[in-house]
């Protein structure tokens, strides 16, 4: 009888057990416990107003994830429902929400539609790695910081397109709001290209050196070797935003602009650069010439005027810029009125520290990067009416290079410390400390920054798979200390509940696979199959031979098929490895080779990834 007693109590008790938090990224800022666990039925539904337009597309984002269906919220209500509800003033900050979870049902209710789609990250999360499970309780969370980003340089290394939708996906599910595409750019060593001495060298090197990865209606200016076109950039950027990600593109000038002046030599800097090579000049624009600013006004206005850039944040770049600072001020004034002017909120590299003058630079109505010490003081920034983002390169720069080293402007960041001892009001370099007030009003957030400095002559044939793992766990980190002020979890658990999550965002390593064909072959390219990723083919458009096309450019195996013949080919993907294994049927006689050779510049590429291909 005793027994019977305690195993009744024990039993009594499980059920009314209090639900442990979950375990999500970034931590929720308040959770209360309650008993029990709700499970997502085998059909689920999500009941909200569909008249409202903006809580329609975010909803339908969710009910794809989780494969439920959209219903009115006049519908009556079903065990296990899920009810997403806008209610101005439920939440002070307007990307809060309220989560609320019974063996019923859950009710997401935030201020704004984007709050109550920050709110299905939770559970989309939770359900990812608990069975679809959630446990029983109410969350109360918002973000600290209005910024939430992350910026990647795919203006010097053309991505495929699955790549940049493979980082919204992720930026949402971490709730970073903010996925700045650095989308022009030129090879940052151009003194280093055989034959270059002066400024007028560098035009005669080939036109990707100098990359707008955008399709332009200016003839010239779209970089042959890889560009979205605007179709696709648009699709993505309302893609983005129906995920609560803002894209903001980013068209670098008066510098780095090497595509504009090689469309438009006439325009290009004619000045001195100080201690620099005189071929900086070639990716500078002449700041005095009376033309300059209407062709670059015209370059902005064709995507803000045809509505590709539909978002709200426009970059205009105005980084390391060696001329003269009364014309660089007044340019960057004249830019950043421009956008304004436009509608647009421009942002741009802060820079005005290396740059002083008298002539102003408009404040109100701008963002300024934070992005290293010697250009821009943040303390002044704020002082002088900017609102300003952390990007401080020490703490914030990676440089893909494939060797492991960790560090400002190395292959991976060390983000143990920072996740436990930066925020985003840290402005720390070597003896300089010029930290602000983390709660200070015009410091809108943070960011951290793929660089893709390491192509053409020095790329190592790093591709989008290859950089995703790092750039998971970079972001996830960064989410964390822009939305909650602390964390509930060590750094290496935290890591861990990282883990669970890499298989559902893409982001881990692509598993060694093969694929085999059989071919006769021909006297014309031939492609045995493809993505947007990967083409694999017997006889490659480039040179003939057997290989592979990624990202913008030919891979070719030292191996040319005999036409006619018939062959059996297997393609193998491992550790950053690719081979191929050609067979020739008529004689069974069977080579693998390894180590294929780029179409550009074959001798600095090191790693092959292939992306999984489908069957």
């Amino acid at each position: 009888m005793f027994k019977q007693t305690c195993f009744a109590l024990m039993a009594t008790f499980a059920t009314f057990a209090l639900a442990a938090k979950p375990e999500v990224i970034p931590d929720l800022r308040q959770w209360t416990d309650a008993p029990e666990t709700y499970q997502l039925p085998k059909h689920p539904r999500l009941i909200l107003d569909l008249n409202n337009p903006q809580l329609r597309t975010h909803a339908e984002v969710f009910a794809k994830e989780i494969q439920a269906t959209c219903v009115a919220a006049t519908t009556a209500p079903k065990p296990g429902d899920i009810t997403l509800k806008v209610q101005p003033g439920s939440v002070e900050n307007p990307e809060g929400y309220t989560l609320e979870v019974t063996p019923q049902g859950i009710t997401i209710t935030a201020p704004t539609p984007l709050g109550a789609f920050w709110g299905t990250r939770t559970l989309l999360q939770v359900f990812d790695t608990q069975a679809k499970t959630f446990p029983c309780g109410k969350a109360v969370d918002w973000p600290q910081y209005k910024v939430r980003g992350f910026m990647f340089d795919c203006g010097r290394k053309p991505f495929a397109l699955s790549t940049i939708e493979t980082l919204v996906k992720l930026c949402s599910y971490y709730k970073l709001n903010d996925l700045q595409l650095h989308l022009t750019d030129n090879y940052i060593w151009l003194h280093n290209y055989p034959g270059v001495k002066s400024a007028a060298d560098v035009l005669a090197i080939e036109p990707s050196a100098g990359a707008f990865r955008l399709e332009s209606a200016i003839p010239g200016l779209t970089a042959k070797d890889g560009a979205f076109s605007k179709a696709e950039f648009k699709g993505v950027m309302e893609k983005a935003a129906a995920m609560g990600v803002q894209i903001v593109p980013e068209i670098d000038v008066p510098g780095h602009a090497l595509a504009m002046v090689r469309v438009r030599p006439d325009l290009m800097y004619k000045g001195s650069v100080g201690n620099k090579h005189d071929c900086e000049r070639a990716a500078m624009l002449d700041l005095t010439n009376p033309e300059t600013f209407p062709f670059v006004a015209k370059i902005f206005d064709e995507y803000i005027d045809e509505d590709i850039f539909t978002g709200d944040v426009i970059h205009i770049g105005t980084d390391e810029y060696y001329g003269n600072a009364e014309e660089y001020r007044a340019f960057t004034d004249q830019l950043l009125k421009h956008i304004i002017a436009k509608e647009k909120t421009p942002r741009f590299w802060g820079s005005l520290r290396a740059k002083k003058g008298n002539t102003p630079v408009i404040a109100k109505g701008t963002q300024m990067h934070i992005w290293s010490l010697d250009w821009q003081d943040p303390r002044v920034a704020l002082k002088d009416g900017y609102d300003i983002i952390n990007i401080l390169d020490v703490h914030s720069y990676v440089v893909p290079n494939g060797t492991g080293n960790v560090g400002a402007y190395g292959d991976d960041l060390n983000m143990k410390p920072y996740y436990e001892t930066w925020h985003p009001g840290t402005f720390k370099r070597r003896n300089t400390d010029w930290s602000v007030d983390p709660n200070h009003p015009q410091l809108l957030g943070a960011a951290w920054a793929v660089w893709n400095d390491n192509a053409f002559m020095t790329d190592p044939g790093l591709c989008g798979r290859d950089l995703l793992p790092m750039i998971h766990k970079n972001c996830a980190v960064v989410a964390q200390k822009t939305w909650s002020p602390t964390n509930d979890r060590p750094y290496e658990a935290f890591l861990e509940d990282l883990r669970a999550h890499a298989p559902q965002l893409g982001t881990t390593p692509p598993a060694a696979w093969k694929r085999t064909f059989t071919v006769t072959a021909g006297d014309a390219p031939q492609c045995l199959a493809q993505s947007d990723e990967l083409a694999l083919y017997a006889i490659t458009p480039h040179d003939g031979k057997v290989g592979f096309w990624r990202e913008e450019a030919y891979y070719s195996f030292d191996v040319t098929l005999e036409k006619g013949k018939r062959y059996e080919l297997t393609f193998a993907s491992q550790d950053r490895k690719a081979t191929v294994t050609v067979r020739a049927l008529d004689d069974a006689t069977a080579t693998t080779y390894d180590k294929p050779q780029r179409q550009y510049y074959p001798n600095t590429c090191r790693y092959y990834t292939l992306p999984v291909i489908a069957d």
